[in-house]
């Protein structure tokens, strides 16, 4: 747990490899998270509530994976509904589902299940009724562009678009943090702005993770 005081609750991040800080330098602790930590317990001091990092490189919303462990679906009560003290979770989840979408079932890459944007937005719809069902605020974040990463696909670019729009305007969510609007290029949202990218135009470097934190209103988490 990252944070002061285990008496203000906790916030759940819940996500992928971006979650999980890929692409951020070691040992520093520059993962969105961690910088989410750090800015509650300048705000807040004694009273900020603590981070839970549930971040795992390679998830999927739905399918779970050899290499990279259960679905979110599956594993949301396990890694969100049953941590003490939880208040609010933060789902940064999708890419690799739209990433993997048609690849050879073979390796980590198995399953290579077609998954469309409307099944992406059931897997949020579960994972939304759960956290209410629990009392538990749910926050919903844009997926982060990609188009220059090894994945990208006109297909996903699509669904990626879909995604993102749902997650923007169904209010479906407690809120949104606009992931994507940050971390996109000023000349085109569909990349990642280059002073953000560690380099595979897919995961920011240590700067795009401290701006991801940047975006989320800290009040809302409290």
């Amino acid at each position: 747990m990252l944070g002061a005081d285990k008496r203000a609750g906790v916030v759940v991040a819940f996500g992928d490899s971006i979650t999980d800080g890929v692409g951020s330098a070691a040992g520093l602790n520059d993962r969105w998270p961690n910088f989410l930590a750090r800015r509650l317990d300048a705000a807040y001091g004694e009273e900020a509530p603590g981070v839970i990092d549930e971040g795992i490189g390679g998830n999927r919303v739905l399918n779970n994976s050899a290499c990279f462990g259960q679905s979110a679906v599956q594993r949301f009560s396990r890694d969100v509904l049953d941590q003490p003290g939880v208040r609010a979770v933060i789902v940064l989840e999708g890419i690799n589902d739209i990433g993997y979408s048609g690849d050879p079932d073979v390796g980590c890459e198995a399953p290579g299940t077609d998954v469309s944007a409307a099944q992406i937005i059931g897997g949020y719809k579960t994972m939304i009724a759960a956290a209410h069902e629990h009392g538990i605020k749910i926050f919903g974040c844009t997926l982060t562009p990609f188009e220059s990463s090894w994945f990208w696909s006109v297909a996903g670019q699509a669904k990626w678009q879909a995604v993102n729009r749902w997650i923007r305007t169904s209010g479906a969510f407690d809120g949104v943090f606009d992931f994507a609007r940050v971390l996109g290029d000023p000349n085109d949202p569909n990349y990642l702005n280059p002073a953000y990218d560690s380099g595979d135009g897919l995961h920011p470097n240590d700067a795009g993770y401290s701006a991801m934190a940047d975006v989320i209103h800290l009040n809302r988490l409290r």
